[in-house]
């Protein structure tokens, strides 16, 4: 019964394996199939599976289908939302086969589209042995014009996810694509469907890569804008404050007045120009100017920087210097900065006062740190008789509103800003100022009211 059973499945498929010699060329078409074993299985799916380069890893695919399939013709179909686009075609000319990237919608002249459509519903396997005898796909026109013998159309599904489609023919001959070939195309549209996603995800992480890196730049640019627009609107409003008390002056005949306005505004155009100049060298990345410098003598010039601004909102101002401090190595003109937004915000902070409680004071002397300092302890408590000087501090108080507690985690962000017109980039660059020389900038309450941001800078420099 056995017997008679293989004797009846040998007849009905007499055909399978068999050629015509007439048609047979050095192509795989005629290769015979008990070569295709496990060795093939693993080369197949080595060199679909090495490339992450969807170019070369479409041409890879192509190349080995048409080979080992003996196709004479192939379409890589690539699924895209609803529609179906012609990825690349591949052809054998003249015992070569020849792989060329396209981009086109499918049409009943270029692949039979009924074939297609019904393995991107159905994610199914389409064999015919011959499209010439009768089959549920024999209406399609491509069919009908191209007279395509042996057809062989597989679906290459990732985790249940049709990536797109392999679409195999031959015209000459039917029942080219065996079993034993089948399996192993089988074998490579899963490899293929693999692997084209990992190289889609491969592109997109290039491209999640060349967005963010496009993003960092502007954000980086802005953040460049900012800073410099901050630092340099500074000596300007200097610049236009003086030269405005000294047309004032003038028109007194106050001479001597006049000429201390002009000359500031002159010393804030000096510096304007010290600040480009230093952004200059910065883009050069020219490694940071840094001097001997008198603390106090920084801090006088910084007065007199913002006196009209001072004056001019009724500050009373008064400063606490100590006579004994050591020069310390620094960036003067950076320094000047973070003293300079220290006041002004000071200044700034108490404009909804009386005249009588407006009042700022700027502090300096030496430290002995034993500890790192912390924001939430006083300099003065990580003192010892026996420690030697090892820092300035400077502090910058003021009896303003102070700072609300809920802000203080967040008031040296880049960005931040509790002013209407605030730009958020002040208190981000002083600190990174203090901090390149080695400081610490941080605020805390003032006694009885009001804020006061301190830094230090260490003596050594």
């Amino acid at each position: 019964m056995r017997a008679a059973r293989c004797v009846q499945l040998d007849e009905q498929y007499l055909h399978v394996g068999a050629e015509d010699s007439s048609l047979r060329s050095a192509s795989s078409i005629e290769t015979p199939v008990e070569h295709l074993d496990l060795a093939t299985v693993v080369k197949v799916s080595q060199a679909v599976s090495g490339e992450i380069v969807l170019e070369k890893l479409i041409d890879t695919l192509m190349r080995s289908a048409i080979e080992y399939a003996g196709a004479e013709r192939g379409l890589l179909v690539l699924a895209r939302g609803a529609d179906l686009q012609i990825a690349a075609e591949a052809n054998t000319r003249a015992d070569r086969v020849t792989v060329h990237l396209t981009e086109g919608m499918t049409t009943e002249t270029t692949s039979p589209e009924s074939i297609l459509h019904y393995v991107v519903r159905t994610q199914e396997s389409v064999i015919l042995d011959d499209a010439e005898a009768q089959n549920p796909f024999s209406d399609d026109g491509y069919i009908r014009q191209h007279r395509a013998r042996s057809i062989l159309c597989l679906p290459l599904v990732n985790q249940a996810k049709l990536i797109g489609v392999l679409y195999l023919e031959n015209s000459l001959t039917s029942h080219v694509f065996t079993p034993r070939r089948i399996a192993v195309l089988k074998l490579l549209a899963s490899q293929a469907a693999i692997s084209l996603e990992n190289t889609r995800l491969y592109r997109d992480l290039e491209e999640a890569r060349a967005e963010l890196a496009n993003v960092t730049r502007v954000a980086v640019l802005g953040e460049l804008t900012a800073s410099i627009a901050h630092e340099i609107n500074q000596p300007l409003t200097a610049i236009v404050s003086n030269g405005s008390a000294c047309l004032r002056w003038l028109a007194a005949e106050n001479l001597e007045e006049a000429r201390q306005a002009a000359s500031r505004a002159v010393a804030a155009g000096h510096r304007a120009g010290e600040i480009i100049g230093r952004i200059r060298a910065l883009a050069k990345k020219a490694p940071p100017q840094k001097d001997w410098l008198d603390l106090n003598e920084t801090i006088d010039e910084v007065i007199a920087m913002a006196w009209n601004e001072v004056q001019g909102h009724r500050v009373s101002l008064q400063t606490q210097l100590a006579d004994d401090l050591p020069a310390i190595r620094g960036d003067k003109i950076q320094l000047q900065q973070v003293i300079l937004n220290l006041l002004v915000n000071a200044v700034e902070a108490m404009n909804g006062l009386s005249q009588s409680h407006r009042e700022i004071w700027i502090v300096s002397k030496k430290i002995k740190v034993t500890s790192h300092i912390r924001a939430d302890v006083p300099v003065d408590h990580e003192t010892s008789s026996e420690a030697p000087w090892t820092h300035l501090l400077v502090a910058v108080r003021d009896s303003g509103p102070g700072v609300d507690p809920d802000n203080l985690g967040r008031i040296f962000d880049a960005l931040y800003t509790t002013k209407p017109q605030g730009l958020g980039m002040g208190l981000a660059i002083c600190r990174s100022i203090i901090e390149a020389h080695g400081g610490k900038l941080w605020t805390s309450a003032n006694t009885p009211r009001g804020a006061v941001f301190q830094f230090t800078l260490p003596i050594c420099g």
